[in-house]
This record gives structure tokens, sequence and C-alpha cells, in this order.
């Protein structure tokens, strides 16, 4: 009886299922993006170069980088602090991890 349920549900499950995979993907994506920093990086080298092109002035390049600046600090942080709740986590787990830092012969 179980299958039959199962069965005669699946036209109203199926594309439920099917929304919820693709809201999840977009939210995942919209994550993705929102942590990464190298888009912030790439409009801040395009505008640096727009300023010494003279394309735009000093006064509309300070302007336009405040923002840029402020998101690319807002990125970091939450970088910042998803990385010490991963060590939090790790540190709540007992687990031990040790760091090895290799150093050119040439610096030693």
């Amino acid at each position: 009886m179980f299958g039959l349920g199962k069965l005669l549900t699946l036209p109203y499950s199926l594309p439920a299922a099917g929304i919820r995979y693709c809201f999840n993907k977009v939210v995942e994506v919209a994550e993705t993006e929102m942590n990464d920093d190298a888009t912030v990086k790439e409009d801040l080298l395009l505008l640096n170069m727009q300023l010494d092109e003279g394309e735009i002035d000093e006064a509309e390049f300070r302007r336009r980088e405040a923002p840029l600046l402020v998101r690319f600090s807002e990125i970091r942080a939450r970088q910042k602090e998803q990385a010490d709740e991963q060590l939090a986590a790790l540190l709540e787990e007992g687990s031990s991890r040790s760091v090895t830092i290799d150093t050119p012969e040439e610096l030693e």
C-alpha cells in the first residue's frame, strides 16, 4: 500500500522536488558569489584602468571606489567569520591538526 500512495502523489511531489532543487541551487550560487572577492577585485582593477587612461576623473574614481571597498571588506569579514566557525567546529570535535611550513633552503 505504501508504494501505491507514493505513486499516486508523484504528480504533486515530483514538481515540488524539482522546484526545491532549483531554489537550493540558486541559493548556493548566490552564496558563492556573495563570498567571492574576485569580482570586486576585477571591478577595482577596471576602475583603476579607467582612471589611468583618463576616462574618469579623481572625484568619479573615489565615488565609485568607496562602495567597492566597503563590499570587499564585508566579504573579507564574512570569510574570516566562516573560517573562525570552521576552526571552532574542529576544536569542538577534538580533532587535532598540525601545519608544516617548508621554507626554501635559501631562506634558512
